[in-house]
């Protein structure tokens, strides 16, 4: 095994980087470690750190070495995490990054350092290279940590985003809740105020999905619906008929990855079309510069059910 080109593609999918431990678990000793520091190829930015010369500095790679540098049960958490997921207001420095506890002590120079004791591996996730908290355990820390209005405002807009959702939510509420840790109540206030079936305003991308059928004539579809059979629920959609068991799902490619539980969602799609649902998929970029794609398949699809199921006289 070359471990020189084993670092060199560790490091092309984390922005440059490589972590002391991670050397390690790929064969290398301390000895050989400590020589590649400052060699012509590498250069380190902590004693845990070690940067491939050349490689863009960006903010994304200094988010990298936070989390690098803070442990291997480290991930970015609190208004750094809520910027890293795109919502708006947040920026991403100064840098924060949550580690599960008793696995280290060391700080960081690069971020503050929180713990929790009961992160669990569901409660975290990986998006665009870095080990980041998903959006309902984010929601738990913006709750825990910020004024209750602008947690709200920040939740919200993960949610009209489809990040997250009320039965998401509550699940990690039920995951991590303790009595008077920061956050609990609010939260749990939060979305007692909503009830179970609350729909956030449209996002930009259901809006367009919307306008593609309004502009051309097409019927329009209920958004986010709670679907199943006769006898349980199955899940929630983003778009259901009107008149036809019809679905629409439309995923974004930028998040489906790091949200997805690939198993989970094939099974529940499999129980939609097992229920008699024709279950059509979208992606953003679909919605955004394939309207004439999708304005054919919700078409195609609307006839072949009118054409088996015909209208009574």
């Amino acid at each position: 095994m070359n471990l020189d080109r084993e670092m060199s593609s560790l490091a092309e999918g984390q922005h440059g980087l490589v972590a002391s431990y991670q050397a390690y678990d790929l064969g290398m000793t301390k000895q050989s470690l400590s020589r590649r520091r400052g060699a012509p190829d590498w250069e380190a930015i902590t004693a845990n750190v070690l940067r491939r010369v050349g490689s863009p500095a960006t903010p994304a790679q200094r988010a990298m070495a936070a989390v690098l540098d803070t442990g291997p049960d480290a991930w970015l958490s609190h208004l750094p995490a809520a910027a890293w997921w795109d919502l708006p207001g947040p920026r991403l420095e100064p840098l924060h990054v949550t580690r599960r506890k008793g696995v280290g002590r060391r700080r960081s120079e690069l971020c503050v350092v929180h713990e929790m004791t009961d992160i669990e591996r569901r409660h975290v996730t990986i998006l665009n290279g870095v080990q980041v908290v998903r959006p309902e355990l984010l929601a738990y820390q913006l709750f825990g940590s910020l004024h209750p209005l602008r947690a709200e405002r920040l939740v919200e807009s993960a949610w009209r985003h489809r990040l997250l959702s009320g039965r998401s939510i509550r699940r990690v509420l039920g995951d991590l809740a303790e009595q008077g840790r920061n956050g609990t109540t609010a939260l749990r206030d939060y979305l007692d105020r909503r009830g179970d079936n609350y729909v956030p305003a449209a996002s930009n991308l259901e809006a367009r999905f919307e306008q593609i059928l309004r502009d051309a004539g097409e019927s329009p579809m209920r958004r986010q619906v709670d679907a199943g059979d006769e006898t349980e629920w199955i899940g929630r959609v983003d778009f259901a008929d009107e008149e036809l068991p019809l679905l629409v799902e439309i995923q974004s490619e930028k998040y489906h990855a790091a949200l997805c539980d690939k198993e989970h969602d094939r099974a529940r799609l499999a129980a939609l079309r097992a229920a008699g649902f024709k279950v059509l998929e979208f992606t953003d970029h679909d919605v955004w510069h394939r309207r004439s794609y999708v304005l054919a398949e919700v078409r195609a699809a609307r006839r072949r059910w009118r054409q088996r199921y015909p209208p009574a006289a």
